[in-house]
């Protein structure tokens, strides 16, 4: 139960307004421990969930909320750059809308970084997910905002792909390529981690069906080793680990300027008949 709320007071960027996500929000649990809130909209696509896995979004959701917590704890220092994100997904389908609500706590925190968990509930209570961040502080300013005019917003209700800009490559390996996008930058000015997760979650579940694995997202796991500029393609190619009937496995590099700048682990699980 909350018994106080203390509003953060931000714009809100372009990958927030494109995630449906609210403003974070500092706030204390019933015994006084402090708690970070986060909510997203998914009103346009509740109705979808039951036949369109929607798991990927959630790292945008988790990356966000999760670095936050961890910012919020940063001093001096200008800013946290995301180092890895684990995501596990309990609830793959049927979600209730409007809203996905999600809390997050601090872990740890160290003079370079922190680290931070957080639990996400839909409209019924039902939890869908829970997700960990190991962040490092940097000392980098904030980019001035960019003057151009943003390009226009995808309609509601669309699959994820379509969210981020992307599209699928079926060739030797199965890619999802996501071009240059204003819309999908963080607070620095590179690609959103969480985007990144949700573009690899993606790759990985094309993969995954290609192989004959009729699974839904259980787990993922993000190493984050570079930033990844918005001036270019950015490609995500899955491999396919094992797939069984049961659990499935692919990795997951993302490559820019031909560099791997993040690696991923998908897990897939059985999906009920």
């Amino acid at each position: 139960m909350s018994i106080a709320q203390e509003p953060v007071v931000t714009d809100r960027t372009a990958t927030q307004r494109l995630f449906g996500l609210g403003a974070p929000t500092r706030d204390v649990d019933d015994r006084g421990e402090p708690l970070n809130r986060m909510s997203m909209d998914i009103g346009a696509l509740a109705s979808n969930t039951a036949r369109t896995p929607y798991g990927g979004v959630l790292a945008v959701l988790l990356d966000d909320l999760l670095g936050f917590t961890v910012w919020d704890r940063r001093g001096a220092r200008d800013g946290l750059v995301t180092a890895e994100l684990s995501v596990d997904v309990l609830t793959p389908r049927r979600w209730q809308g409007p809203t996905l609500r999600a809390e997050s706590r601090l872990l740890a925190l160290t003079a370079d970084g922190g680290t931070s968990t957080a639990r996400v509930h839909d409209s019924a209570g039902t939890l869908i997910a829970t997700g960990t961040l190991w962040g490092n502080f940097v000392d980098l300013p904030a980019p001035a905002a960019a003057g151009s005019a943003l390009p226009d917003f995808p309609e509601p209700g669309v699959a994820p792909l379509d969210w981020i800009g992307g599209r699928i490559e079926d060739g030797p390996d199965v890619r999802v390529v996501v071009p240059a996008n204003p819309l999908i930058a963080n607070k620095l000015g590179f690609m959103h981690g969480g985007v990144q997760a949700c573009a690899m979650d993606l790759a990985a579940n094309a993969a995954l069906s290609r192989a004959g694995a009729d699974t839904d997202t259980a787990s993922a796991r993000i190493n984050y080793f570079r930033p990844i500029p918005l001036d270019r393609d950015t490609t995500f190619t899955a491999d396919v680990v094992r797939a069984g009937r049961s659990v499935a496995v692919a990795r997951v590099a993302g490559t820019s300027g031909g560099r791997i700048c993040v690696e991923a682990t998908v897990t897939g699980r059985r999906r009920p008949s």
